[in-house]
Formats: structure tokens, C-alpha cells, sequence
């Protein structure tokens, strides 16, 4: 388990201990005041930070891998950081939140300029601070019954499910990612920090399954699947891959499964 579960999972994976979404753990590490803020400079940051990191690592790439990167990483993992959760766990989540919110997605905004609605607040309800930020006032109450046929419906497109904190380890949201996503550019294109962990589980491809028709690497958005023309079968790279299990539904043969991380001694601990 990742050193969340260790910290914040109290024997279990830390976005499964019901009490990181709660009202009491909110204001144990932040306030409203300070998610006000937060949600307030968001799009600018992940447009003007991002660009001024990436500006920096162009022209100091060995002092900002040294120096700056850690920096990064280590701010992150206390303010707002994500991790990758497949979908049957986070129908799980929802179907313990008494509250979900379907929110205006700023990350699609800042990379394309669409308003897309792929983010879902969970756990204590911030609509009295949604409503005041012109960027999440437009969100809308959804179900859990609703909530989870629209994450599924996500899953078979291609979007990565991630948990993310305000203030680490309350977790306010549930995000659904592509390629479009400014942490996945922060994180995996950019490589100017680390924005969220890899998940609990490595995909595993069966071979007597696979019949290599290669649908799975184009699906993975990190490149953790190769195909060997040797035998005709894909295969999956267990250091590279990040448990999201989105190339799952991609398979016509089912050939492809998520096991725990902790059966790939060389992955194991590599978050």
C-alpha cells in the first residue's frame, strides 16, 4: 500500500477509510477561507504555474529535477494531490457519499476551452462554496445511482478515475482524466512533478486470451503495454502501469485484469 494508506488508510487503502471525506477531517487540515482561495486561483494556476514550472525545467533541466521537482512533489502531496482508482472503486465511494455534486471540469478548460463536466465532488457538501466560484457555481446534485452510470459510462470512453485531496488526506473529489487533463501533462508529458500516484493495482494481460489486436496500447495513456510480434500478444509493463484499468473495456476477448499492486515485487513500491 502507498504511504497514504499507511498514514490516512487505518489498515485499509486510504480512499476507502470513510472519514477522509467527512466534515471533521475537513477542518482538522483546512478551512473554508482557505478551499475559497484555493478554488479561486485554480484556473490560473494550472495555466500560469504550470507554464512558468515547464519554462524553468527548459532552462535548468538539471537543477529542477534536483532541487525543484522534489519541491514540487512534496507541496503537492500536502495540498492537493490525486491518486489513480479503478472504477469499480470509485462506485464504491459513491455509493457511501451522502453527497455528489457533478462539477465544471477547469483543467479541460485551461487545455482546450471547452466546459466539460467530468469532475464529481464527494463526501461533506461544499456546494455554500461551489456556489460562490464563478468556475464551479454551474454544478449540479447527482444521485449515486446517476453518479455511478455516468463514471461507468466514462470508464468505457477512456477517462482515468482518480481521488484528490484539499488539503491532504481529506479527500473533496473524484476526477475523471485523458490526455486533456493538466496533472496527466504536469505528471506524465511535462514531467515537472508528481501530481498523484500510480494505483493500487498493475493490469495483467492473460496470453491465452490475448489475441493481439493491440486496442489495449492504444487505450493506455502511459505507455505501460507493448505487443511482441513474436508470439502475437500484447504484455504489460507492471513499472509503467498505473492500475486505472480503463484498457479493460477496450478487450473483446476479456483477456485483461487488475491485480494488486503488491503481487509485482518489482512495482510494488513504485508509486
Amino acid at each position: 500500500m502507498c504511504e497514504f494508506c499507511t498514514s490516512h488508510g487505518e489498515g485499509k487503502k486510504w480512499y476507502e477509510n470513510i472519514s477522509n471525506y467527512t466534515e471533521e477531517v475537513f477542518h482538522r487540515v483546512n478551512s473554508e477561507k482557505n478551499v475559497r482561495a484555493f478554488l479561486a486561483g485554480l484556473r490560473h494556476s494550472l495555466k500560469a504555474d504550470v507554464e512558468k514550472a515547464r519554462t524553468w525545467e527548459k532552462r535548468f533541466p538539471r537543477i529542477y529535477n534536483l532541487i525543484a521537482y522534489p519541491l514540487v512533489t512534496r507541496h503537492l502531496k500536502k495540498t492537493h494531490f490525486g491518486q489513480i482508482v479503478p472504477v469499480e472503486d470509485i462506485e464504491h465511494i459513491l455509493d457511501r457519499c451522502s453527497s455528489v455534486v457533478r462539477l465544471p471540469c477547469v483543467c479541460r478548460k485551461v487545455t482546450t476551452g471547452e466546459d466539460k463536466r467530468y469532475c464529481i465532488g464527494v463526501g461533506m457538501d461544499l456546494t455554500f462554496v461551489y456556489k460562490d466560484m464563478p468556475d464551479f457555481s454551474d454544478f449540479e446534485r447527482l444521485p449515486s445511482a446517476e453518479a455511478k452510470a455516468f463514471v461507468r459510462n466514462l470508464d468505457i470512453e477512456g477517462k482515468t478515475h482518480s481521488v484528490w485531496t484539499f488539503n491532504t488526506p481529506f479527500i473533496g473529489a473524484v476526477c475523471n482524466c485523458d490526455r486533456d487533463c493538466v496533472a496527466y501533462r504536469f505528471q506524465v508529458t511535462m514531467k515537472l512533478g508528481k501530481a498523484m500516484w500510480k494505483g493500487e493495482y498493475v493490469a495483467h494481460i492473460d496470453p491465452l486470451k490475448c489475441s493481439g489486436c493491440r486496442e489495449c496500447i492504444k487505450r493506455c495513456y502511459f505507455g505501460a503495454i507493448a505487443y511482441d510480434r513474436r508470439n502475437g500478444k500484447c504484455s504489460v509493463n507492471s513499472m509503467d502501469c498505473y492500475g486505472c484499468g480503463i484498457c479493460r473495456a477496450v478487450c473483446d476477448r476479456d483477456a485483461l485484469g487488475l491485480l494488486d499492486r503488491t503481487r509485482f515485487p518489482q512495482a510494488a513500491d513504485k508509486w
